[in-house]
Protein backbone atom coordinates (compact mmCIF):
# COMPACT_ATOMS: atom_id res chain seq x y z
CA UNK A 1 0.00 0.00 0.00
CA UNK A 2 1.33 3.44 -0.87
CA UNK A 3 0.21 7.04 -0.73
CA UNK A 4 -1.20 7.96 -4.15
CA UNK A 5 -0.54 11.65 -3.46
CA UNK A 6 3.18 10.91 -3.68
CA UNK A 7 2.82 9.74 -7.29
CA UNK A 8 3.68 12.42 -9.82
CA UNK A 9 1.49 10.66 -12.40
CA UNK A 10 -1.51 11.05 -10.09
CA UNK A 11 -0.95 14.82 -9.87
CA UNK A 12 -0.59 15.14 -13.64
CA UNK A 13 -3.71 13.00 -14.19
CA UNK A 14 -5.59 15.22 -11.73
CA UNK A 15 -4.50 18.32 -13.65
CA UNK A 16 -5.77 16.66 -16.83
CA UNK A 17 -9.17 16.05 -15.20
CA UNK A 18 -9.48 19.70 -14.24
CA UNK A 19 -8.38 20.81 -17.71
CA UNK A 20 -10.97 18.54 -19.38
CA UNK A 21 -13.73 19.76 -17.07
CA UNK A 22 -12.88 23.38 -17.86
CA UNK A 23 -12.34 22.85 -21.60
CA UNK A 24 -15.60 21.12 -22.51
CA UNK A 25 -18.60 23.43 -22.69
CA UNK A 26 -21.41 22.64 -20.28
CA UNK A 27 -23.99 22.88 -23.03
CA UNK A 28 -22.93 20.72 -25.92
CA UNK A 29 -26.39 20.59 -27.40
CA UNK A 30 -27.71 17.67 -29.39
CA UNK A 31 -24.51 16.86 -31.26
CA UNK A 32 -23.31 14.10 -28.97
CA UNK A 33 -25.49 13.63 -25.90
CA UNK A 34 -23.57 12.95 -22.69
CA UNK A 35 -20.16 13.42 -24.33
CA UNK A 36 -19.08 15.94 -21.71
CA UNK A 37 -20.11 13.76 -18.78
CA UNK A 38 -18.50 10.67 -20.33
CA UNK A 39 -15.24 12.51 -21.06
CA UNK A 40 -15.14 13.86 -17.51
CA UNK A 41 -15.88 10.38 -16.20
CA UNK A 42 -13.02 8.92 -18.24
CA UNK A 43 -10.59 11.67 -17.20
CA UNK A 44 -11.39 11.39 -13.51
CA UNK A 45 -11.28 7.61 -13.74
CA UNK A 46 -7.55 7.82 -14.49
CA UNK A 47 -6.72 9.57 -11.22
CA UNK A 48 -9.29 7.61 -9.23
CA UNK A 49 -7.99 4.24 -10.39
CA UNK A 50 -4.46 5.25 -9.44
CA UNK A 51 -5.71 6.22 -5.99
CA UNK A 52 -7.70 3.01 -5.59
CA UNK A 53 -4.81 0.85 -6.77
CA UNK A 54 -2.49 2.46 -4.24
CA UNK A 55 -4.88 1.34 -1.52
CA UNK A 56 -4.37 -2.29 -2.44
CA UNK A 57 -1.84 -4.47 -0.67
CA UNK A 58 0.22 -5.77 -3.57
CA UNK A 59 1.99 -4.54 -6.66
CA UNK A 60 0.06 -6.93 -8.89
CA UNK A 61 -3.24 -5.39 -7.82
CA UNK A 62 -1.83 -1.89 -8.25
CA UNK A 63 -0.70 -2.84 -11.76
CA UNK A 64 -4.25 -3.90 -12.63
CA UNK A 65 -5.58 -0.51 -11.60
CA UNK A 66 -2.86 1.28 -13.57
CA UNK A 67 -3.92 -0.76 -16.63
CA UNK A 68 -7.54 0.31 -16.05
CA UNK A 69 -6.37 3.93 -15.76
CA UNK A 70 -4.61 3.58 -19.13
CA UNK A 71 -7.81 2.18 -20.67
CA UNK A 72 -9.76 5.16 -19.33
CA UNK A 73 -7.15 7.48 -20.83
CA UNK A 74 -7.62 5.80 -24.23
CA UNK A 75 -11.37 6.28 -23.89
CA UNK A 76 -10.83 9.96 -23.10
CA UNK A 77 -8.61 10.38 -26.14
CA UNK A 78 -11.33 8.96 -28.39
CA UNK A 79 -13.94 11.23 -26.80
CA UNK A 80 -11.76 14.29 -27.30
CA UNK A 81 -11.28 13.39 -30.96
CA UNK A 82 -15.05 13.14 -31.35
CA UNK A 83 -15.47 16.50 -29.61
CA UNK A 84 -13.04 18.05 -32.10
CA UNK A 85 -14.59 16.36 -35.13
CA UNK A 86 -18.08 17.56 -34.17
CA UNK A 87 -16.78 21.09 -33.49
CA UNK A 88 -17.54 20.96 -29.78
CA UNK A 89 -13.93 21.99 -29.16
CA UNK A 90 -11.62 23.71 -31.59
CA UNK A 91 -8.37 22.30 -32.97
CA UNK A 92 -6.18 24.29 -30.59
CA UNK A 93 -8.09 23.05 -27.53
CA UNK A 94 -7.93 19.50 -28.84
CA UNK A 95 -4.19 19.78 -29.46
CA UNK A 96 -3.62 21.07 -25.93
CA UNK A 97 -5.72 18.31 -24.38
CA UNK A 98 -4.12 15.68 -26.60
CA UNK A 99 -0.66 16.80 -25.46
CA UNK A 100 -1.76 16.44 -21.82
CA UNK A 101 -3.21 12.99 -22.52
CA UNK A 102 0.06 11.97 -24.16
CA UNK A 103 2.08 13.09 -21.13
CA UNK A 104 -0.13 11.08 -18.77
CA UNK A 105 0.04 8.07 -21.11
CA UNK A 106 3.85 8.09 -21.12
CA UNK A 107 3.90 8.39 -17.34
CA UNK A 108 1.42 5.53 -16.90
CA UNK A 109 3.37 3.27 -19.24
CA UNK A 110 6.59 4.06 -17.38
CA UNK A 111 4.88 3.33 -14.06
CA UNK A 112 3.50 0.06 -15.46
CA UNK A 113 6.95 -1.03 -16.60
CA UNK A 114 8.42 -0.22 -13.21
CA UNK A 115 5.70 -2.23 -11.49
CA UNK A 116 6.15 -5.15 -13.90
CA UNK A 117 9.89 -5.17 -13.27
CA UNK A 118 9.43 -5.08 -9.51
CA UNK A 119 6.81 -7.83 -9.63
CA UNK A 120 9.25 -9.99 -11.61
CA UNK A 121 12.04 -9.21 -9.13
CA UNK A 122 9.76 -10.11 -6.21
CA UNK A 123 8.85 -13.40 -7.89
CA UNK A 124 12.49 -14.21 -8.56
CA UNK A 125 13.42 -13.48 -4.94
CA UNK A 126 10.51 -15.63 -3.76
CA UNK A 127 11.72 -18.53 -5.92
CA UNK A 128 15.26 -18.15 -4.59
CA UNK A 129 14.02 -18.28 -1.02
CA UNK A 130 12.15 -21.48 -1.80
CA UNK A 131 15.24 -22.92 -3.50
CA UNK A 132 13.56 -23.22 -6.88
CA UNK A 133 16.00 -21.00 -8.78
CA UNK A 134 19.16 -22.66 -10.05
Amino acid sequence: MQDFKKLRVWHVARELSVTVINALPERIGRKVPRLRSQAIRAATSVEWNLAEGCGRTGRTELLQFVEIALSSLNELEAQLSLARDTHIIDNATHAHLHDRVDIVRRMLISFMRTLQRRIAEDEQARRKRKGGDA
